[in-house]
């Protein structure tokens, strides 16, 4: 139980870490921009901490799967929160757009959950 628990704490805190510090540095792009590499950039970002999180956890190929798997997803999920914002003008400033921004992170940790549950469901 505690191994488990480790992994989904680690997924939570790498999500922090790729979301918060390292998108700091990709001031350039769009992420709405299908032929912008920053969406790419920083959907790398998570895969490549989602598997330095998952390789001590399961087996590589697993850990391989789950950051193909979360660099897809965390792109569909950002690239389709950038796309709304912008098609119905949501500002920073509004109730909307932090309800959305919440909805965004719901779907980013009901990633981590279901990579959880798959994870620790190997055996």
């Amino acid at each position: 139980m505690v191994t488990t628990s480790w992994l989904l704490f680690t997924l939570v805190v790498k999500h922090a870490v790729a979301d918060l510090i390292l998108q700091s540095r990709l001031t350039s792009g769009d992420k709405a921009d299908l032929k912008s590499l920053k969406g790419y950039r920083h959907a790398l970002d998570h895969a490549l901490c989602t598997l330095l999180v998952c390789i001590f956890f399961a087996p590589l190929q697993w850990a391989l799967g789950i950051a193909v798997l979360d660099f897809v997803l965390h792109f569909i999920i950002d690239f389709t929160k950038t796309k709304l914002v912008r098609k119905y003008n949501v500002v920073y400033e509004s109730k909307v757009f932090w309800c959305i921004q919440g909805i965004d992170q719901i779907a980013h940790y009901s990633c981590y959950m279901f990579y959880f549950l798959i994870l620790t469901n190997l055996t």
